[in-house]
């Protein structure tokens, strides 16, 4: 074996897929034979506990909508179990959206990631390798998010320009980059946070919004979207986006800040 093979490390790891549509198990069995994953699949919810039982497993990507089944009741006596407890799980759901119902997956049923559907796959690929390794799903998002050469460009150009103290040019190299890039973290944040310097909160807080709706659990998003609310004057969506950092924080020190200053608003 080549040490050298980032699929080699993958040969012995074991990803049980669990979807009741034949096209979904393909393509997702494809992708991840291909970096070098040894799939198991299951097409109901009773085929799937068994394969919790008969083989060794390293992830399970679960849906949830499952005949017999629900992935919820899937997922809760896997979670339940000390022997199969430790398995980490990606939810993924067509009919359940949003970040607040990602936010009880990950508290009521220990699911470590939550991808809605259509999903794309490279967001699989990273939300399987980051859940075997035990890192969060979320923070792919912001810290190795892969822009194109000219959106990259983009942004290196705008956050020069603000460096120099030419936020105007700053906010139009961002917006050239997220015409390349529409779904870009990076570039909706800091495009966000250029608006908070300018005083265009309005913006500011529509980019920040559109930033969370790509990476939930972000806490600088969260504490930056807070941190704008108050200057708006919406106290309540303050305190909810509060709220959310709290969830994120990076450590108990910050968590406890939060806490007073949640005290102070309400």
């Amino acid at each position: 074996n080549d040490s050298r093979d980032p699929n080699a490390a993958r040969a012995t790891r074991t990803v049980l897929v669990v979807d009741d549509e034949e096209d979904i198990r393909r393509m997702l069995r494809r992708v991840l034979q291909e970096r070098g994953y040894r799939v198991v699949e299951a097409a109901r919810g009773t085929e799937a506990l068994q394969a919790v039982r008969d083989h060794v497993l390293d992830c399970i990507l679960l849906d949830a909508m499952l005949p017999e089944i629900h992935g919820f009741d899937i997922c809760r006596r896997i979670k339940s179990s000390q022997k199969y407890g430790h398995i980490p799980i990606i939810m993924v759901s067509a009919i359940y959206r949003g970040w607040r119902f990602a936010e009880d997956l990950r508290e009521s049923y220990g699911v470590t990631a939550f991808l809605e559907k259509p999903f794309k796959i490279s967001d699989v690929i990273v939300a399987v390798e980051r859940a075997i390794e035990g890192k969060p799903f979320e923070t792919a998002d912001q810290e190795d998010e892969a822009l194109g050469a000219e959106a990259q460009a983009s942004l290196t150009r705008g956050m020069d320009a603000y460096h120099r103290g030419d936020l105007d040019t700053a906010i139009g190299d961002l917006k050239q980059g997220l015409a390349l890039e529409p779904n870009s973290f990076r570039l909706h944040y800091h495009l966000g946070l250029l608006y908070g310097r300018r005083d265009n909160v309005f913006e500011a807080i529509q980019e920040m919004e559109t930033a969370l709706g790509i990476s939930s659990r972000n806490f600088a998003a969260l504490k930056n979207l807070a941190v704008l609310y108050q200057r708006a004057g919406f106290k309540h969506k303050a305190v909810e986006s509060w709220e959310r950092a709290l969830r994120s924080a990076p450590d108990e020190e910050t968590r406890r800040g939060i806490k007073e200053h949640l005290m102070s608003l309400l």
